[in-house]
């Protein structure tokens, strides 16, 4: 059996998402699970987000007490039932 190779590990947890990417509108989505290095996002159309694009997503933490966050990530990972991001800084220009 492999070793859990993850810098942070997930909690599996469900929490509305409002997802936008690109200069698409943005809808609410939930989460399967969460870290603090990015989560999995349960969506029907997973092939709408290409591996390697930013998307930004909006929600309240849980593992921050429920703050009320807003983080810009990218997707690392497509499955059949949704996509993996992984949470980026973008800094100011």
């Amino acid at each position: 059996m492999s070793e859990n190779q993850r810098r942070y590990p997930r909690t599996e947890i469900k929490v509305n998402v409002d997802l936008s990417f690109s200069d698409q509108e943005s809808h609410i989505v939930k989460t399967r699970d969460i870290s603090e290095g990015g989560m999995f996002l349960v969506t029907t159309h997973p092939e709408h987000y290409p591996l390697g694009e930013i998307v930004h997503v909006h929600y309240l933490d849980p593992l921050n007490d429920e703050a009320d966050t807003f983080r810009d990530a990218v997707v690392v990972r497509t499955a059949d039932d949704g996509i993996g991001i992984s949470f980026v800084e973008m800094d100011a220009f």
